[in-house]
């Protein structure tokens, strides 16, 4: 069903992968509790439908909470974690924090260097992302 509901999701089905995705969060939060890894990674899911459907401060809300479970339960330097920081990231740059954006942004390329180190993929993606950020406030910054 999780994965049904990211699909949804991407096929811009927002009001059904929603109502999917808040179920299996409730579901697994029933079964297995907050802390547990899918749990998180249902309620990082359901956070990214609702950015896409333009619900930027649930969003927000929920990504913080993840982040928070998951830095005390897997750490801050886990895979799901860094994912999540990106995930806070991509919000709060939509929702014109450009700078917490940034921050975060970069804090997980920094991360991801020490924990993938420089040539992977992760590390990659997440490095693209900071230059997209850096080109676009530059361009900002530009006289006109």
């Amino acid at each position: 069903m999780r994965k049904l509901g990211v699909t949804l999701g991407a096929q811009g089905e927002f009001v059904a992968a929603r109502e999917l995705q808040q179920r299996v969060v409730e579901e697994m939060r029933a079964l297995w509790g907050d802390e547990d890894r899918e749990t998180l990674r249902a309620v990082n899911n359901l956070a990214g439908t609702l950015s896409a459907a333009g619900n930027l401060a649930q969003a927000e809300s929920l990504l913080q909470e993840t982040i928070a479970v998951s830095c005390r339960v897997l750490g801050d330097q886990h895979p799901d974690t860094l994912i999540a920081m990106g995930n806070l990231a991509a919000v709060l740059w939509q929702a014109g924090n450009e700078e917490g954006a940034y921050a975060l942004q970069y804090q997980v390329v920094e991360l991801s260097r020490a924990v993938h180190g420089a040539d992977h993929s992760a590390t990659e993606v997440a490095e693209a992302t900071l230059a997209m950020m850096e080109r676009t406030i530059e361009t900002w910054a530009r006289p006109l």
